[in-house]
């Protein structure tokens, strides 16, 4: 089984990852996969320029090639439980839904508890301005993006199911293994 992550940044989507991985679940991260080509061009690994090098690698490998070295490394690993995270494009959707036990889960929050949660982490890469956060989300979602860029509003029409990750940390876990248990069993 591979369950695929998308939705905005700090929607909370760490949380649902150390809820999978209590499953047994294995993580790859498309981000990850970014942050290598960043050293690979010698950039820094902040946000606007992991943004810019993913947007790079998919003009120049074709939109889907994240997920295709997502699915490159899985099937190169032992282990029959994945969690792929940040996924941020449509083609990558399509790529991983090659493999037969993909499902796709958009992790979501509004954007007024999407500033809070930046504000109250204090990431060094963050920034404390709201309306910068603000055009930030709005370029993941893809507004003013390529089709090769971030798209993360589409792929949340893609998902199969939405966890509206709305409720308090502490929460998230037991929340999260509901609609896990609810997906085993269908």
């Amino acid at each position: 089984m591979i369950i695929g992550l998308t939705g905005p940044m700090a929607s909370g989507k760490t949380t649902v990852v150390d809820a999978l991985k209590k499953q047994g679940f294995k993580l790859v991260t498309l981000s990850d996969i970014v942050r290598e080509e960043c050293r690979n061009l010698g950039m820094e690994e902040k946000r606007e320029n992991l943004m810019n090098a993913g947007q790079m690698l998919r003009q120049k490998n074709g939109p889907g090639v994240l997920a295709e070295r997502a699915l490159e490394k899985i099937q190169a690993s032992p282990g029959d439980k994945w969690v792929v995270d940040g996924i941020r494009n449509p083609a990558e959707v399509e790529a991983l839904r090659k493999h037969p036990d993909f499902i796709l889960i958009a992790n979501t929050a509004p954007e007024d508890l999407i500033v809070e949660r930046i504000f109250s982490r204090k990431r060094a890469d963050d920034t404390l301005d709201k309306e910068a956060i603000r055009q930030k989300l709005r370029r993941e979602m893809g507004e003013g993006e390529p089709p090769d860029g971030q798209q993360v509003g589409k792929c949340v029409k893609m998902a199969d199911h939405v966890f509206e990750n709305t409720m308090p940390f502490d929460e998230v876990e037991s929340a999260f293994k509901e609609l896990y248990d609810k997906i085993l069993n269908t």
